[in-house]
């Protein structure tokens, strides 16, 4: 099982990289808090951030293109299963805004109305 990113995420993901002439890329990760126990975050790193990083020899790098998104391990098992997407505002779906949105395996967690909100479920916690 692994985590997979959308075309759309990744073509925004480059545009946001250009724009900021970043250099260094995204971080995926979670932390604790929300309405449902953890958050998904999903960071444009910076030069410090990404110094770090290198010095604990992230392991998990995907890439397309210029683009490139590290996965944290410590939350990595948290990860399993997620699917990034970026949807575009449209009014005629009743999509307000547009945004990175966090797909969760059923199997392996919940989530709740905000999509940026999720908790493990007995299933994903059998696993560690």
């Amino acid at each position: 099982m692994s985590i997979h990113v959308t075309k759309s995420a990744w073509n925004k993901m480059l545009k946001v990289i250009k724009l900021t002439k970043s250099q260094y890329g995204f971080i995926y990760s979670a932390s604790s808090g929300g309405c449902n126990g953890f958050n998904f975050e999903l960071d444009l790193l910076k030069k410090d951030r990404y110094e770090e990083i290198i010095k604990q020899r992230f392991h998990n790098v995907l890439k397309y293109g210029d683009a490139k998104l590290y996965i944290d391990p410590i939350s990595e098992m948290y990860l399993l299963g997620t699917t990034i997407d970026y949807i575009h505002e449209d009014y005629s779906k009743g999509l307000y805004e547009s945004k990175f949105k966090f797909n969760i395996n059923k199997e392996l967690m919940t989530s709740c109305g905000c999509g940026i909100s999720f908790s493990p479920n007995e299933s994903m916690i059998k696993k560690k």
